[in-house]
């Protein structure tokens, strides 16, 4: 068992661990706002507001994961609601700008997952020598 509390699999270690629980706790927050607006009988603005609070949550839920972690066979991402997903080495290549770093997939690489790490992201530099170090394409 690690630091954080988790069980990494046997011949699984984690080279770096990239997390923003502000952003966990912001999209189900939004979600339960609208939810709790849905629920209420409030003004004729309500309901269009909660279906709009609800539609974004979701949309947040599905794109937007709030830990990923670097191992040597590829990142894994964790979503808001307990989804993860993995993407391998050989089929990534993890954009790191002065902005949020981004893991661009699938053909073209025109999709990509955002890589949060925290409110400000103060380890970029650390990340991008990660991923260069453990062979993976960076942008």
């Amino acid at each position: 068992m690690t630091s954080d509390g988790l069980i990494t699999p046997p011949g699984r270690e984690r080279r770096f661990v990239g997390e923003s629980r502000w952003l966990r706790a912001l999209i189900l927050g939004i979600m339960g706002f609208g939810l709790m607006i849905a629920v209420w009988d409030l003004p004729a603005f309500a309901p269009p507001f909660a279906v709009g609070c609800i539609a974004v949550s979701a949309l947040m839920v599905r794109v937007m994961p709030w830990r990923f972690e670097v191992l040597d066979e590829g990142l894994e991402l964790w979503f808001a609601l307990g989804r993860r997903r993995f993407l391998r080495r050989d089929e990534v290549t993890v954009r790191v700008n002065p902005g949020s770093p981004v893991a661009l997939c699938g053909p073209g690489r025109r999709f990509g997952y955002p890589l949060t790490d925290g409110f400000v992201e103060r380890r970029r530099a650390m990340l991008r020598s990660v991923l260069i170090e453990f062979g993976f394409e960076v942008a």
